[in-house]
């Protein structure tokens, strides 16, 4: 399987409009179905509320009023800007970053691929997603989101139009520490179908389950489809919430109150094992 970018795709589901974040980003999402309008996905897209930007970064998730969950490689790439240009956008208003947290096990391209981000000031008006905690995440359809390049699985054609997009996907595989999404070409997978573009790390696969939205996984790295990056065939490779929470628990318990700005816990940094090709715009 050649190395290919991260995708999020899932069966249509109602997101809460007050749960996730509509984010107007320099750079747009998603690799769609080429037998669905692209309006369908940027009204899915327009829903999320929760969603941030951490602009050519890629993306995280709100789960708290003051906190954001990306990917680490994500995380550590906002770590090693000057302080000034640690920001992200919520909604269209920008928040300074305080801190980053890596978790300490990351190494590139390997397992662990998560990280926090602690902002200056609570973001307002947004309700946070909530963490998946459960182990039953194989067979939930679940929206991924994102601010990534634009297409359709049936073309290698990209563009950037600066508007929020989602898809939906059922997630067909898991392990200890990845949730796994393919896409699947029509007539087969969801109704909104869909992978991630450049740009889209760190974004949420979320899921609705009885009425609240919970982010089940964070979008990290991929395999290409059948003709490259993006197209059908392609599997998307997400962190998997659930066996991190803990971590997440605890850094949040513990660093709500640090004054420090530097990252934290940011892993060894080397280079993994051969894998899948990042989702990232740089």
């Amino acid at each position: 399987m050649s190395y290919g970018y991260l995708k999020h795709a899932t069966e249509m589901i109602p997101l809460l409009p007050v749960v996730l974040a509509l984010v107007l980003p320099t750079s747009n999402p998603i690799i769609r179905r080429d037998d669905r309008p692209d309006s369908a996905y940027c009204n899915l897209g327009s829903q999320a509320r929760a969603l941030v930007s951490i602009g050519r970064a890629g993306d995280g998730t709100l789960i708290g009023s003051r906190w954001v969950l990306t990917a680490g490689h994500v995380a550590r790439s906002l770590s090693e800007r000057q302080p000034e240009m640690r920001s992200v956008d919520v909604g269209g208003v920008t928040y300074a970053v305080k801190a980053t947290f890596v978790h300490p096990e990351w190494t590139e391209m390997g397992p662990h691929d998560i990280g926090l981000l602690y902002l200056e000031r609570p973001v307002a008006g947004v309700i946070p997603a909530l963490l998946y905690r459960d182990d039953a995440e194989k067979g939930i359809v679940a929206t991924l989101l994102g601010h990534g390049m634009t297409g359709t699985g049936a073309t290698s054609d990209r563009i950037e139009d600066g508007r929020a997009r989602g898809a939906t996907s059922r997630i067909d595989s898991v392990d200890a520490r990845w949730l796994y999404f393919s896409f699947d070409a029509p007539p087969s997978g969801t109704e909104l179908e869909g992978a991630l573009g450049a740009g889209d790390s760190g974004g949420p696969a979320l899921a609705v389950i009885d009425g609240k939205t919970f982010i089940v996984g964070v979008s990290s790295a991929g395999y290409d489809g059948k003709d490259g990056p993006g197209s059908y065939g392609a599997v998307d490779v997400f962190t998997r919430v659930s066996t991190h929470a803990d971590w997440i628990d605890k850094v949040m318990a513990s660093a709500t109150s640090a004054t420090s700005g530097r990252a934290s816990g940011r892993g060894n940094g080397g280079r993994g094992s051969r894998g899948p090709r990042r989702f990232s715009s740089q």
